[in-house]
């Protein structure tokens, strides 16, 4: 059974144990289906690829964006700039996001962005952002925008945004390297490409998709000293009180990018959520399955329906330190893998309306022979 399949058969019996069968029949998003989330919040869906003969593992067709497109028109989402977003969360009292609130991003200026996406979301004017690593328009590689089509863009009203300049794992620390070394080589990277999209557009976003969606505390740190906003990978809705340095986007690829997929992660909200754990997210080559140890809320979360998937391996252990204070301690059946895995966890709203609270949390493990995983 696929992770995916494992998620929505427990949210499928939370939603029963939540709200009873009439949440979950408004659950599928119809027109005219009871409001789903609330206002003061916002999903963010990042696309990579909008192609059909391209990896899976970073690519919706042109047919399902289309349908993904539709869908949002059809139950009235409300699709803004990312920087009405970022307001948003900034501002939550004097620019409050609206209810269904979503932005729409693609990392990496492929050239089929231009080609597939952007003629669809300019139909409907609809504004999205496209977040850059600058050496790779600078050196004209294959199946990338060029910087006349991303000016383009930009004139028509699209956002462009920071994504390094030739998308290094910014977490890695080179061999030896000193973390004094290491804040100058990133900041020099981040400050790098900042400059190339200055010179070549008009007004780009001081927002930074971290490649790979990795990050760490020292990394976030960084950003925020750069004066950045700062996007990864991990799946989940923003939420005004959220680190703005490692706000969380639904990544929409492969087999997590149908249209009930879809629906799914826009009908969630976020969890109240304090990281109790004293473990970074860069495990050790040798580290076994890492425990961690949440305060979860607001008291609007069903806790008592709390479902909890690893990345590759389904449900993990979850155990109850303080039910009542939300505190929880979540530790995956087997060590985790090189490479990055996600801890998710899920609740439903007490109100109903198929709607879910959601937080997924980073981990990156490297290989015990090699310096890093390979990209």
């Amino acid at each position: 059974m696929s992770d995916r399949l494992r998620r929505r058969i427990a949210l499928a019996a939370a939603c029963l144990l939540a709200a009873g069968a009439g949440a979950c029949d408004a659950a599928d998003g119809r027109p005219g289906d009871p409001p789903g989330p609330p206002a003061g919040h916002a999903v963010v869906l990042l696309y990579h690829h909008v192609a059909g003969d391209t990896p899976a593992s970073t690519s919706v067709t042109p047919g399902t964006f289309e349908q993904h497109l539709e869908h949002l028109a059809a139950n009235d989402y409300r699709v803004l700039s990312l920087s009405r977003v970022i307001e948003g969360l900034r501002n939550p009292e004097g620019a409050p996001l609206p209810p269904r609130a979503v932005a729409i991003t693609f990392d990496d200026a492929y050239e089929s962005v231009y080609r597939e996406a952007a003629p669809r979301l300019s139909r409907r004017g609809w504004p999205f952002a496209v977040f850059v690593s600058t050496d790779y328009l600078d050196r004209g590689y294959g199946h990338y925008m060029s910087w006349d089509e991303l000016r383009e863009l930009e004139a028509g009203g699209a956002e462009i945004g920071n994504h390094s300049l030739a998308h290094g794992h910014y977490v890695h620390r080179r061999p030896g390297e000193a973390e004094d070394a290491w804040r100058n080589r990133i900041s020099a990277d981040i400050r790098g490409a900042q400059q190339r999209l200055e010179t070549e557009l008009d007004a780009p976003l001081r927002v930074l998709a971290y490649p790979y969606g990795e990050f760490d505390p020292a990394l976030a740190a960084l950003t925020r000293e750069l004066g950045f906003v700062g996007f990864g990978q991990q799946s989940g809705p923003a939420g005004p009180g959220m680190d703005p340095a490692t706000l969380p986007r639904f990544p929409m690829a492969s087999r997590y990018a149908d249209v009930d997929g879809l629906a799914e992660k826009l009908r969630t909200v976020p969890f109240d959520v304090t990281v109790l754990s004293d473990v970074g997210p860069v495990l050790t080559p040798d580290a076994g399955a890492p425990t961690l140890r949440l305060r979860l809320g607001p008291a609007s979360a069903r806790l008592d329906a709390l479902n909890c998937f690893v990345t590759g391996q389904g449900a993990p252990r979850v155990r109850w330190l303080d039910r009542a204070a939300g505190e929880v301690e979540v530790t995956a059946g087997a060590a985790l893998p090189v490479g990055r895995s996600k801890y998710t966890c899920t609740a439903p709203a007490a109100a109903g309306g198929g709607v879910f609270h959601w937080y997924s949390h980073l981990w990156m493990k490297p290989p015990a022979k090699g310096d890093w995983y390979p990209d």
